[in-house]
């Protein structure tokens, strides 16, 4: 028997490029038959639960790969238990969380903890990055095999760089042992040292600490080296600026295994958004120029940059009410990323499918994750959307504990009306 049929549908399938009317229908919380057109009588008939879902748009369901998790460390702000729901009201199955929590992922059993905690909860799918290097330091290779056969999808050191190039050596050799993709956070800490902004006239009209663009590709551009010389599988993340763009379009044309995302902040806001000394605009990496955010939305568009993340990082309120200078970086995420992405949608700027691609199969493509594609046999990780209904960014709303956002009091289009996780309801509009 057929547990649950969803037809008159939208169905947004990336892998096979389909978009247009149709149905999918689930059983044992796998997908049994997805396509266009309209589901036979047997497939009808043997359905324990019909839902018509007025034309509303289904697709895979959503992979953030880059999200912080305050838990453990400072489940204040924010535990698992909410953000593991907040994600799933966002329509997002799979988050991939950072390993800077505290303590940190570093070893087996950090992961085996948090993800049978994450198993208890229910929600969205948890996987986790092991860190790259020991207390994320980066001046020694942390136990990645370990890590590895606990689970760990990918290796970062969270939102610091590996600015030691032998240390990098070795971590991408021995991720080119595991077949596991090196996560990296693309800063030069000695040119943005102290910064507070991007570098422009902008910065020094607000008399505020540039840092410089360049400080992105050139660690791009020194790990691209490497790569050439481990044979990593080397994924550049939250990408911000052009240089980096064309860094990363120039590594593609040349064969090598490099990915990257980027996030909404950085193809819908640019520096000027800082000119209020509101600290929910001051992010890591910061708000770029209008030139740099063109350059991301063309980089999206030309698959450039594979893959959209929500950059999630709970801050304490106490940390976001300081000066600009001092204040930490960072915003919520997870509750906004459906309907910050289709945005570029609404403006003619990417299609719908190339949308879902970002979210949902080029995360799992680069992850190996199982998701991504509404095929026979995949799990029946869903996402039922209206890609039409209005609503206003209000943080106070949010289901996520974290309520900082920089997008604060914009409209946008595109609700969430259902979401699945192996065929089962885990969260309903209304």
């Amino acid at each position: 028997m057929t547990d649950l049929l969803l037809h008159n549908v939208r169905l947004l399938d990336p892998a096979r490029g389909i978009d247009e009317a149709g149905y999918v229908a689930v059983t044992d919380g796998v997908i049994a038959h997805a396509g266009p057109g309209v589901a036979d009588d047997a497939t009808r008939k043997a359905a324990a639960q019909t839902i018509d879902c007025g034309g509303a748009c289904l697709a895979p369901g959503l992979i953030d790969m880059r999200v912080k998790t305050a838990d453990p460390g400072a489940e204040h702000l924010e535990d698992l238990t909410t953000l593991l729901r907040a994600a799933a009201a966002s329509g997002i199955t799979s988050l991939v969380a950072l390993p800077d929590t505290k303590p940190v992922i570093d070893d087996a059993s950090m992961i085996d903890s948090l993800s049978l905690r994450a198993t208890r909860i229910g929600g969205a799918r948890l996987f986790l990055y092991g860190a790259a290097t020991h207390r994320i330091k980066g001046k020694a290779m942390a136990e990645l095999g370990l890590m590895a056969e606990a689970g760990a999808v990918g290796f970062a050191n969270g939102s610091r760089c590996i600015m030691d190039s032998m240390v990098m050596r070795r971590v991408m050799a021995y991720c080119g042992m595991l077949d596991k993709p090196l996560v990296q956070h693309c800063e030069d800490h000695n040119l943005t040292a102290d910064s507070e902004m991007n570098e422009s006239e902008t910065s020094t009209r607000l008399g505020l600490i540039g840092a410089p663009a360049i400080a992105e590709a050139m660690i791009i551009d020194r790990d691209l080296h490497l790569v050439r010389m481990t044979g990593a599988r080397y994924h550049a993340a939250h990408i911000s600026t052009a240089e980096a763009v064309e860094s990363i379009r120039r590594a593609k044309a040349e064969g090598l295994a490099v990915t990257a995302d980027t996030a909404p902040p950085y193809f819908l806001l640019n520096e000027l958004s800082v000119s209020t000394y509101d600290t929910a605009f001051k992010m890591a990496p910061p708000l770029r120029s209008e030139d740099d955010r063109q350059a991301i939305i063309e980089g999206l568009a030309d698959g450039t940059i594979d893959a959209i993340a929500s950059d999630h990082i709970p801050v304490d309120g106490d940390a976001k009410a300081q000066p600009f200078g001092p204040a930490q970086p960072g915003a919520s995420g997870v509750d906004t990323l459906l309907a910050l992405t289709l945005s570029l949608v609404h403006r003619g700027q990417i299609s719908m499918l190339r949308a879902m691609e970002c979210l949902s199969l080029a995360p799992a493509s680069i992850l190996d994750l199982d998701g991504g594609a509404l095929i026979p046999g995949a799990a029946a990780d869903l996402v039922l959307f209206d890609a039409d209904s209005s609503w206003i960014v209000r943080s106070a709303e949010f289901q996520s504990s974290s309520r900082i956002t920089p997008f604060e009091g914009l409209p946008v289009q595109g609700r969430v009306k259902g979401c699945w996780v192996g065929g089962a309801p885990v969260f309903t509009q209304g």
